[in-house]
């Protein structure tokens, strides 16, 4: 089975950590970071955390989701609205990518080493299938700005180069609810919070 490079895992690994908003703040801005408690514990690799309600727009950007020993992977990304996934294939085995969701897309069957893309318009949530091998299930997260990110292994976030105002923090996991949080954002502030998230 191949083995994908060090440049591509190194790729992979930033996206699990799926910061949209990655980078330092700028003076003008401020950061809300935090922790997410999820119960039971082992959903917690589908989790994102987004900002509602924030102003602006970026330049549209280009994510990675790799599909490796039948999973994809990273299990869930976030991105915004405008931004492409391309879709990796390094198991040896053909795969086929589709999304029954929303603006529902199906890339057709690609073999290994191949790429495949697609761009979201839409904000939602995607559940990214394979037809061919239908256990394996990823999540995109489309928010309606680039402020949202995944959480890392130990549950944590940080969104990074907020707008001073006030929005509301809100949590997505495909299995668990939580409640949302009021968070009010200073230039040159980090607020932090701790939001859990369970059945």
């Amino acid at each position: 089975m191949r083995n994908p490079s060090r440049n591509a895992l190194a790729r992979l690994a930033a996206l699990s950590l799926g910061a949209l908003a990655a980078g330092p703040a700028s003076a003008d801005s401020g950061t809300v970071t935090g922790k997410v408690i999820v119960q039971p514990a082992r959903f917690q690799d589908e989790t994102v955390v987004y900002l509602k309600g924030v102003p602006g727009t970026r330049p549209a950007t280009t994510h990675e989701m790799d599909q490796k020993n039948m999973k994809f992977l990273p299990v869930v990304i976030a991105v915004a609205t405008g931004d492409t996934v391309k879709f990796l294939n390094h198991d040896e085995a053909d795969h086929n990518v589709y999304s029954p969701d929303n603006e529902a897309f199906n890339l057709g069957t690609f073999k290994s080493e191949e790429t495949r893309s697609h761009t979201f318009e839409e904000p939602g949530v995607y559940r990214i299938k394979c037809s061919i091998h239908p256990e394996m299930l990823g999540y995109v997260f489309v928010a309606p700005s680039r402020h949202a990110a995944v959480i890392d292994r130990k549950g944590r976030f940080t969104i990074t180069d907020v707008p001073p105002g006030t929005y509301q923090l809100a949590v997505w996991n495909a299995n668990l609810k939580g409640p949302e949080k009021a968070v009010t954002v200073a230039a040159g502030k980090t607020v932090e919070e701790t939001i859990t998230i369970r059945r």
